[in-house]
């Protein structure tokens, strides 16, 4: 069968809890049993076998007793709430207000006045929902909570749980943030579901409208597929749901379908049959369909006795009768089928037969055999199973599916259907003729494609994946900020004692943060913080300067400054200094003195996106004072740290999500948003991969420079590649090369933020193979510019002074009189590259650098 249940890795004990905003049966308490319901959804959620079901059950406080004892045999677990309480929390809360607005609908005047009261009755429902959840949990299961009806249970269940991994579907569309914020209890749906550690929807436009409606609500950070807050995560993803077609092929075959399919073909004999299956409510179109039904009986007068259309509307909301909208509904539906059918009807035939009745399982099969064409028109839809159905049904008949393009069904069935428009009645009513006259071939290629991807995207297929998803994430509830592998404080003589016995030393440091310590961040007046004070931001003292160059001259030491500054920065600060400079976090490489040349280090990349990023920029810049623009040559930023908090957060998400759904979508970059400052850069340019690609070049310029083992590099497992392109397995070991030896010292320096995390992460990936790894950070700075850490690691990583003093030389005391040897005589080799061409360094006024870069150094190391 198609079926979910306890995965063979599991543990026998690990169970999966479902809950639903309603159990999927029909109680009769004359009769003491229950029918279970109908449905896409329901149909699905019957499908997850070895489950426990938990949901609200509508019935007389007398029968919750034999219901309870009668579904706990199958592990259903029924929720039974007052009846004042049980109807507005899911007629009037859930199916009226809640719903509708999901589907764009306007929200009533009087919903709004009586929302406070309605909103009470939902959360206490969810409340008992999640107390019985909570109640049946053991460790180790999983919670999967479905629905609309249920969107405070996730955060419920993690303030009871906070150990529970919990997951959310949403089967309805979740509405465009200018729709979703009318409403009056926002901010606490939102943060009902961020509770849980995934959650699911049909299609990306509802999770980029969900993600949309949590930054401008809430005011959260929003990354590609998650949601940060504080130290909290919420995962997202698309996953689309399907049904279980064996079931629909298997009662193909039943005597009872056939039979019906056969009364059906009599009946309809000589005729072309379009079949619309609907609930009827607004969203799902039926006035839409009706009259592209006119307007193509109207234009195509032959057609007229030769189609008709069987309508089966359903009702679905036992209280929405009462309601004056629907009783207009009603109305105005009956009206345009009146009119029809006596404009077009004869006295044997009429084009359309309305049913508002539900059918059973039986007769709905054979409805959708018998049917040439699936009609579709729903002004706004979360999935729309019928349609999934259907083709299971027309398998070897291949019957047309006509499917309106705001339904989530469009996107998974797109290729396979023909689309439509609503609201366009002559574009629709054209789509009905060309279905109806569209050549054998034709159909059989549409539904070809619809039949396999509905065989393949199972009920099954939809909950495997999201299981596994779910069952993958790393726990949620741990600080993102706060660096878990964070360093003990530096101690000074274990350092100083490794640098003075090893032999072939390198040491990387950052520049702002690291060599210059963050002043400006503990200015009072921060207005300093202007595009023309950015360069006074790194520049070196002298005494600093002073040492880091000293030690650069040591031929056994290399010392490596990556920055994200530009090439005319770090070469103010290190004019004549045998230190390597990598510019723009490592696209530029400067080999010391001896080498004055800038080498690209990157691939060809694009950076045509750049113009528009800066109009987006600035009008951002326009909009929210204190706040200015940067811009490197491979880069693009925006700073907000000077200005208003709050204001420029909610700022800085709107820039995002504006960048990513936007002029950004489909280019090869990435977002960062660190220290409030937006970056815009090209994938892979980062401090990381620029410290590979640094070491791959370091690696074969050594060997060019010195033949000797005290010259030799560290190497990789396997033949060839450098640093940067490791073994065949992308591991790297301290075996010599030749007559290659490791480098046996790698200290690596920098600031305790996101954007030197990908360095050190590296870095660590060669500890395993060098003997001594110190690794220092640079303090924390939080928000507000203050220090968190102590002042001692502070003062020590800040101030390089401290601890670059004891390093130099060959005993534990510095000796102002010390002096790095002579380094040996060698003149200088350019590059093996006939490609390569150096890239001078900008000068100050010149225009923005070509959009494109060429690359100067083959990153692989000739033989």
């Amino acid at each position: 069968g198609d079926s979910v249940g306890t995965q063979p890795q599991q543990s026998p004990r690990q169970r999966i809890i479902v809950a639903t905003g309603c159990l999927p049966i029909r109680v009769d308490s004359d009769k003491k049993t229950f029918e279970l319901a109908e449905g896409g959804v329901n149909r699905a959620l019957r499908t997850l076998k070895e489950v426990e079901l938990v949901g609200y059950v509508d019935a007389p406080y007398a029968d919750w007793k034999w219901i309870k004892e009668e579904l706990k045999k199958i592990n259903w677990h029924p929720v039974f709430l007052p009846k004042e309480v049980g109807d507005v929390y899911y007629q009037d809360f859930s199916n009226n207000l809640l719903y509708s607005v999901f589907h764009y609908m306007p929200l009533p005047m009087h919903s709004a006045e009586n929302m406070s009261d309605a909103f009470h009755c939902y959360m206490v429902a969810n409340k008992e929902i999640a107390n019985v959840i909570a109640n049946l949990w053991r460790p180790g299961d999983l919670v999967w909570v479905h629905d609309y009806p249920l969107l405070l249970v996730p955060n419920l269940l993690r303030k009871e749980k906070p150990s529970m991994r919990i997951g959310f579907f949403l089967h309805i569309p979740f509405p465009s943030s200018e729709i979703y914020r009318i409403l009056p209890v926002r901010r606490k749906l939102l943060d009902g579901v961020l509770g849980a550690d995934l959650v699911g929807f049909h299609i990306h436009e509802y999770a980029r409208h969900f993600e949309s409606s949590c930054v401008r609500v809430l005011g959260v950070q929003s990354k590609p597929n998650k949601i940060v807050r504080g130290n909290d995560h919420c995962q997202i993803m698309t996953c689309p749901i399907g049904i279980n077609p064996q079931r629909f092929l298997d009662a193909l075959k039943t005597k009872q379908v056939q039979n019906i399919v056969r009364q059906l073909q009599s009946d309809y004999k000589g005729r072309k049959v379009l079949l619309g299956f609907d609930r009827f409510d607004h969203i799902k179109g039926i006035p839409h369909k009706l009259y592209a039904i006119e307007r193509f009986l109207k234009e195509n007068p032959s057609w007229i006795g030769k189609v008709v259309l069987l309508q089966i509307a359903s009702a679905w909301n036992k209280k929405a009768p009462k309601s004056d909208e629907y009783q207009e509904l009603i109305r105005q539906t009956h009206e345009i089928v009146g009119r029809i059918n006596g404009r077009f009807g004869t006295l044997s035939s009429m084009p359309i037969h309305y049913l508002q009745q539900s059918v059973s399982f039986l007769q709905l099969v054979a409805l959708y055999r018998v049917a040439d064409a699936l009609v579709i028109s729903s002004i706004r839809d979360g999935m729309n199973l019928v349609a999934h159905e259907y083709v299971a049904c027309q398998h070897g008949k291949h019957g047309v599916l006509i499917l309106s393009e705001f339904t989530g069904a469009a996107k998974s069935l797109g290729a396979g259907s023909l689309q439509v428009n609503p609201w366009n009645v002559q574009s629709f009513g054209s789509t009905l003729r060309y279905a109806l006259e569209m050549p054998a071939a034709e159909r059989e290629r549409l539904h070809k494609y619809a039949y396999r991807y509905v065989m393949e995207h199972t009920t099954r297929h939809w909950a495997k994946t999201f299981l596994r998803t779910l069952r993958s994430l790393s726990p949620r509830h741990h600080d993102l900020d706060a660096d878990k592998s964070k360093p003990e404080r530096l101690n000074y003589q274990q350092v100083a004692t490794a640098f003075r016995l090893a032999r072939h030393r390198v040491i990387i440091t950052g520049l702002q943060g690291t060599l210059v310590p963050d002043e400006a961040a503990n200015k009072k007046d921060r207005l300093r913080r202007t595009p023309s004070y950015q360069t006074t931001l790194h520049q070196i003292s002298e005494k600093v300067k002073k040492l880091i160059s000293k030690l650069a001259e040591d031929p056994n030491t290399t010392v490596i400054v990556v920055s994200n500054a530009t090439r005319e920065v770090l070469s103010s600060n290190f004019a004549d200094s045998e230190v390597w400079l990598a510019a723009e976090n490592g696209f530029f490489l400067r080999r010391g003195a001896e080498d004055p040349h800038w080498h690209v280090m990157f691939d060809s990349i694009d950076l045509s996106w750049k113009e528009r990023v800066k109009k987006v920029f600035q009008y951002f810049t326009d909009r929210t004072p204190r706040t200015f623009i940067s811009e490197h040559e491979t880069t693009c930023s925006w700073h907000y740290h000077d200005a208003q908090r709050g204001f420029a957060d909610k700022q800085a998400n709107d820039l995002m999500i504006h960048l990513r759904g936007g002029i950004l979508s489909n280019t090869s970059t990435e977002i960062q948003d660190t220290s409030s400052v937006i970056q815009i850069r090209p994938v892979g340019l980062s401090k990381g991969a620029a410290f590979q690609k640094i070491f791959n070049h370091y690696e074969h310029w050594a060997r060019k420079i010195a033949r000797s083992p005290k010259s030799a590099m560290y190497t990789p497992t396997g033949s060839g590649g450098g640093l940067a392109g490791g073994g065949a397995d992308g591991k790297f070991s301290s075996e010599p090369s030749g007559t290659s030896r490791p480098v046996d010292f790698l200290m690596c320096v920098g600031n305790l933020t996101k954007l030197d995390e990908d360095l050190f992460q590296v870095v660590n990936e060669y500890e395993s193979s060098i003997a001594t790894t110190p690794r220092a950070k640079s303090p924390r700075v939080d928000e507000q510019g203050a220090d968190t850490e102590p002042l001692a690691m502070r003062k020590t990583l800040s101030s390089p002074t401290v601890t670059l003093e004891k390093i130099p030389g060959s005993s534990d005391q510095y000796h102002p009189s010390w002096q790095p040897p002579s380094p040996p005589s060698s003149p200088h080799i350019p590059t093996q590259n006939t490609n390569a061409r150096e890239v001078p360094p900008p000068r100050p006024g010149e225009g923005t650098p070509p959009t494109t870069h060429t690359p100067l150094l083959d990153s692989r190391v000739p033989p």
